[in-house]
């Protein structure tokens, strides 16, 4: 009997078990493949972390250097304009000068070919037969200032009497500031002050009437012993007391022109001429704020101020007793002078001949 033999099956049990094993492998595999990979992207992320953290720190870095140049370029940039802005009114300043003295000299180039017209008939004049009542320094070599009118019936003579009008610089009026009085009162430029102030007061006429009055930072109108404010030039008596009075005065101080020409504006009596004797821009103003140093446009400020504070419309002659350094001076007082009808005039060191 034969027996039918079974057919061979592919999926036996065995081969199941294979293919089990083997997926399990795998995916043991997998698993720890992939745990691995967790692992080394963590540690990937840490150090772009910190590569992240560097670089931020570096971009603060940066960021802390470009705000301190924008800051600091802000900084020079408004140095820069404040440079241009002074520059600017320097030079416009500078400009305002030169046509200041470009009219200056042409005046004085007129004066001049006036005076030289003068001295040249002055041989011809009348010689003064009685003697007169004030001394005048060297008669003979007499010097006539040019355009200077006193023929005023009442004349004040304005001298400005500050530490400046000692010298003919600053320098050397400092380097004497603390010299005694007698030594003050003989400085070379008050003495020149005194002859001219004595000149003046001998070319007036007769019958007019005069007055003195000195300022500093104060206003010390000249005072003898008659008590009175109006001096007369016919007197001999009263004249000798007059040059006594103005030996005792002592130069010194600051030169406060607004109180000045405020004073003027006051007096009981309004003078026809004022002799204004100074030697350049005020040193000091009751409406101005000034700073400790002095610079040239505070000077002109000041006079400026006390150009406005005289409301009395009085011709003013000036004669200036230039101060070196001061080169704007003879221009603004030469201004002040033309408008109110006056003259102003820069004698020479022999002025008047000695």
């Amino acid at each position: 009997m034969k027996f039918k033999r079974k057919d061979t099956e592919i999926f036996s049990l065995s081969f199941l078990d294979c293919v089990c094993c083997g997926f399990g492998a795998v995916l043991l595999l997998f698993v720890i493949t992939a745990s691995r990979k967790a692992d080394t992207q963590l540690e990937l992320r840490a150090q772009i972390d910190i590569i992240i953290g560097q670089m931020e720190d570096e971009i603060d870095k940066k960021n802390l250097t470009i705000t301190n140049l924008r800051r600091s370029l802000t900084i020079e940039r408004k140095r820069n304009q404040d440079s241009i802005i002074t520059l600017t009114e320097k030079n416009k300043l500078k400009t305002e000068l030169d046509d200041e003295l470009s009219l200056l000299l042409a005046k004085l180039m007129s004066l001049e070919e006036a005076l030289g017209k003068l001295m040249k008939d002055k041989d011809d004049m009348p010689t003064q037969e009685e003697e007169p009542p004030i001394p005048i320094p060297n008669e003979e070599k007499r010097q006539y200032l040019t355009g200077f009118d006193m023929l005023g019936d009442h004349v004040l003579f304005l001298v400005e009497a500050s530490g400046g009008m000692t010298y003919d610089t600053q320098t050397e009026a400092q380097a004497h500031i603390d010299d005694e009085d007698d030594a003050k009162r003989e400085a070379p430029k008050w003495s020149r002050v005194k002859k001219a102030l004595q000149w003046l007061i001998g070319n007036l006429k007769m019958e007019s009437q005069y007055k003195i009055v000195f300022f500093n930072n104060e206003i010390n109108p000249l005072e003898i012993r008659s008590g009175l404010d109006w001096f007369d030039p016919s007197d001999r008596d009263q004249i000798e007391e007059v040059l006594e009075e103005i030996d005792k005065v002592v130069p010194g101080d600051g030169a406060n022109l607004e109180r000045a020409f405020m004073m003027v504006n006051d007096m009981p009596i309004e003078p026809d001429r004022v002799i204004l004797i100074v030697d350049g821009l005020p040193t000091q103003a009751d409406s101005y704020d000034a700073p400790s140093v002095l610079e040239d446009h505070d000077r002109m400020n000041m006079f400026r101020i006390a150009r406005k504070a005289l409301t009395t419309n009085v011709p003013i002659n000036t004669l200036l007793f230039p101060m070196k350094g001061d080169p704007a001076a003879a221009v603004h007082y030469w201004r002040l002078s033309d408008e109110n009808g006056g003259a102003m005039v820069c004698p020479s060191r022999t002025w008047p001949d000695i």
